[in-house]
């Protein structure tokens, strides 16, 4: 089911960018997979017909991401609180806009890029709250985090959760301790959840607007680009359960962002009405892939890689001087993401949402050259 395709010829960024260089473009977090087939069916249906015009949303798919909100997190949302968004980028770069009040802005770290530098870009100050490996997972120190959500100038926090790089899954205990926080400091919450759908060892997500402490003072951003492969039909939406928060957050958008392309809707009610099946499997798949991942990674001394239960990339960190990891890499013969994006320089985040036999060429490729060129 998980074969590889060959993008060629398709435009696809993660191809281009590097189309003139010997490696194997591992980088930008689409996957390199079909899309469901119920997905592939609904969109050749809808372009089958030949007019292209202006669509907004429908009952029968609002009603879909209220069934699948329910059925994958027991969250039980109404769908007045769904409002559909080009993307997860621009609605957390609306969030800012609508929320922050030109100040600070608390973003966990490291992080990818257009998360890092949403509050520069419209006019805030982004507050970096160092995520560190306790041993099992990334997380904050909650000291620090208290302080900043203090200060009377922190009117929002953005999260990411599943954390993109690391994957991992903040739960019940983590959310409620911060939702206490940020409703003592009347804080809001913008939090991203674009890659919630892939937990890879089981678990229920817990989106931080179920929380009692937390469904008045949070925006909660979902998609299925991420877990479905359809990134580039450019479709997300917001549930807001607050109403004043969500007319808020309509009106600082009101003409400045588009409404998603309707290929994105059709996509996305074909992939949580038709297609768990095809998730369950590509779980199956991704997972696979990670463990053979770390397994091979842990053979090759100085570098380091700490499985986590979610995403399809894999944070890779090594004690070499500043960016020196990603010119082996790229010496290597694979294209992965720089990790000084993302707040590390010692770092990198390589996607393994591709079909085995790829994920296998690279493995070869950098335990070759790992073996050759570095010192045990």
């Amino acid at each position: 089911m998980f074969n590889a395709i060959d993008r060629r010829n398709t435009q696809a960024i993660k191809l281009e960018r590097y189309r003139d260089q010997p490696v194997l473009p591992m980088w930008v977090a689409d996957m390199d997979l079909a899309t469901a087939p119920a997905v592939q069916a609904a969109l050749e249906q809808r372009f089958s017909h030949p007019v292209y015009g202006y669509t907004h949303p429908w009952p029968e798919l609002n009603q879909a991401v209220v069934d699948w909100c329910a059925q994958q997190y027991d969250w039980h949302i109404d769908a007045s609180w769904i409002l559909w968004l080009p993307g997860v980028v621009p609605s957390f770069n609306l969030a800012i806009q609508a929320f922050a009040q030109g100040g600070r802005v608390v973003v966990q770290e490291p992080n990818y890029p257009p998360l890092r530098a949403a509050a520069n870009h419209r006019g805030c100050t982004a507050v970096p709250l160092s995520v560190q490996f306790d041993g099992e997972r990334w997380l904050w120190d909650w000291q620090q985090l208290e302080q900043e959500l203090a200060h009377p100038d922190c009117h929002l926090m953005i999260l990411c959760n599943p954390m993109n790089p690391h994957g991992t899954v903040l739960g019940d205990t983590d959310l409620e301790r911060l939702g206490q926080l940020c409703l003592q400091h009347q804080v809001l919450i913008c939090s991203d959840e674009i890659h919630c759908d892939l937990r890879l060892d089981g678990g229920q997500h817990c989106p931080v607007g179920r929380l009692d402490s937390l469904r008045d003072h949070s925006l909660t951003l979902m998609a299925a680009s991420k877990t479905f492969n359809v990134a580039g039909l450019g479709c997300s939406f917001a549930i807001v359960p607050n109403d004043e928060v969500r007319a808020r957050y309509q009106r600082s958008g009101l003409d400045l962002l588009p409404h998603p392309a309707f290929p994105g809707y059709f996509a996305a009610e074909a992939a949580f009405t038709q297609s768990q099946d095809w998730l369950d499997a590509l779980r199956v798949h991704l997972r696979a892939n990670r463990d053979r991942l770390a397994e091979a990674i842990a053979a090759l001394p100085g570098l380091t890689y700490r499985p986590q239960p979610a995403t399809f990339l894999a944070w890779i960190e090594a004690e070499l001087p500043a960016g020196e990891l990603m010119q082996h890499f790229v010496a290597a013969g694979i294209m992965p993401s720089d990790g000084k994006d993302f707040g590390n320089d010692r770092a990198v985040r390589l996607n393994f949402g591709t079909d085995r036999d790829t994920l296998e060429e690279a493995i070869q490729r950098l335990s070759d050259y790992w073996r050759q060129k570095m010192p045990s």
